[in-house]
Formats: C-alpha cells, structure tokens, sequence
C-alpha cells in the first residue's frame, strides 16, 4: 500500500469507492442510472461532484477519527 491509500485524499476515496462498486440499485441494468461499466467512484467524482464531495467529507472525518483511536 502506498501513502496515498494511507491518508484520507480525495484520490484514496475515489479508489476505495473502486473498489467497492456501484451499488446495486443504483447499476443501469437494475434501473438505476449509473453504468454498469464504470468506476463507480471515477463516475461519481465527474458526474455527481457534489455528492462525490460531501460524502468524502463524511468518509474522511470518520478515517480521521478512527486513525486517532
């Protein structure tokens, strides 16, 4: 793992949100309106930055809080 992965950056959370995949109910092919193909968390950064940016904001106080324990 390098350092990047290791601290709460935007580029850490767009990989963690790779990683993870597009959820379910949110895939083209179960109706939703994302993709089937894309990165989930590349997509979310370049088409829905908004939320892409509050849910870092969220995702990164609570690494924070966790890398303090």
């Amino acid at each position: 793992m390098n350092r990047k992965d290791e601290r709460p950056s935007k580029i850490s959370y767009e990989r963690y949100l790779n990683e993870l995949g597009i959820p379910e109910d949110q895939k083209k092919s179960n109706d939703g309106h994302i993709p089937d193909y894309v990165k989930y968390g590349t997509w979310l950064r370049v088409n829905e930055s908004d939320k892409f940016e509050s849910d870092y904001q969220e995702w990164k106080a609570k690494v924070r809080a966790e890398q303090n324990l």
